[in-house]
């Protein structure tokens, strides 16, 4: 029986011998493990995740246009910050995209716009108010919310039947200027979803349209989405493809954009998250709740024999009378329906008309320091206590 009660009793001891610590260094391990095959075992992805990116064969990147550009004979030259745009010759031959206008401030806009001056044609995918100003142009811009919108224009880089598959931006040439080409009307607030600027002296032909959607490979099929951005984008041999980057935007730039990295959000939600789910795991080592019996039993009223002790032994009569007369106030203010901030006088008064004493005689109780030893404070005390009693008829 002995040697059974032994055997039974090994297990639990080898169970708690076990370091705490061992479970989560095997959890984090076989974690490490497995994000380290994965990171083996996936294929390196070539080319770029920005949106709008021509390397980025994602639903959201450019990739589908720019191979079919090159198909055709253009010569698509990227160009990813500002410093490589303005290493590149440009000239009548060359057509300048920027569809990532939302990555440019006033300053960096203008610069872009005053180094491609002398090109054939810049187009720009659904520049803002801020890019706008900063090149000024002379257009207004306001949302919209457009759908399958027919041409309707002459004279512009797109047949007039041409179908636009979205547009969320209009623009509206400003007064004066005339020589100016709206398609894609917003009939209920006026403009067009794409408008061409006619070239003049240190300006060449702009074209702004409002919508990004034009390009994306998972929309560039839509409507009749290929067929403009193949006309805006290839009718000269040579095409410069200009995505800024946030990084050209310096700290005195003036902007109404948030300029913080896309991932800025997800990643805040994700640290937040892990915080979350770590202190939820620790807390749980904490255990649960036990009740723990108290040492001592303190009395309530203990604190109130203590002041009564400390005031016998320093001999404090007034002080111990003035404490017994304030309390009394306030528990006849409280019975008499007065605030418990009403002048002692006040009290008084309708104490003793509830209790039928004088006026005096009353107001002397409840205010009066005089106590010369201590059988006339207890005999104030008791009177104390009598007057609250005829008042609460007790």
């Amino acid at each position: 029986m002995t040697t059974t009660n032994g055997s039974r009793e090994a297990p639990k001891t080898l169970r708690r011998t076990r370091p705490r610590w061992l479970t989560p260094l095997i959890l984090v391990t076989v974690l490490l493990a497995a994000i380290m095959a994965m990171t083996m075992l996936t294929p390196d992805r070539q080319g770029s995740d920005e949106d709008l990116d021509p390397a980025n064969p994602a639903g959201s990147g450019a990739q589908a246009l720019a191979h079919v550009l090159v198909d055709h004979g253009v010569n698509v030259t990227v160009v990813r910050n500002q410093r490589e745009l303005l290493d590149q010759r440009v000239d009548s031959a060359t057509t300048v995209v920027i569809p990532r206008t939302d990555q440019l401030s006033g300053r960096t806009a203008e610069v872009a716009l005053d180094h491609v001056a002398a090109a054939a044609s810049v187009v720009l995918l659904d520049p803002d108010p801020d890019v706008t100003k900063g090149m000024g142009l002379p257009v207004d811009s306001h949302l919209t919310d457009l759908e399958d919108a027919t041409a309707g224009c002459q004279g512009a880089p797109i047949g007039e039947d041409f179908r636009l598959g979205q547009a969320h931006r209009a623009y509206l040439p400003t007064r004066g200027e005339s020589a100016a080409t709206t398609c894609f009307p917003d009939k209920s607030d006026g403009g067009g979803a794409m408008v061409t600027l006619a070239a003049i002296a240190g300006r060449p032909r702009l074209t702004l349209l409002g919508d990004t959607s034009l390009i994306a490979n998972r929309t560039i099929l839509q409507a009749d989405n290929a067929a403009i951005a193949l006309r805006l984008f290839g009718h000269t041999d040579r095409l410069i493809w200009y995505v800024p980057s946030v990084a050209d935007i310096a700290a005195a730039d003036s902007t109404s954009r948030s300029i913080a990295p896309s991932w800025l959000q997800p990643g805040a939600v994700l640290a937040a998250s892990a915080f979350v789910l770590l202190c939820l795991w620790r807390g749980r080592r904490l255990g649960r709740l036990v009740t723990e019996p108290l040492p001592v039993i303190v009395r309530a009223v203990e604190t109130t024999e203590s002041r009564g002790r400390m005031y016998r032994k320093s001999r404090d009569r007034a002080r111990a009378l003035a404490v017994l007369q304030l309390a009394t106030r306030r528990r006849l203010a409280a019975y008499l329906g007065l605030s418990p901030s009403s002048p002692v006088g006040s009290v008084a008064a309708a104490a003793a008309a509830v209790s039928g004493r004088s006026y005096h005689d009353v107001l002397d109780q409840l205010s009066s320091p005089a106590a010369h030893d201590d059988s006339s404070l207890v005999e104030l005390a008791n009177a104390l206590v009598s007057l609250e009693k005829e008042v609460r008829r007790i």
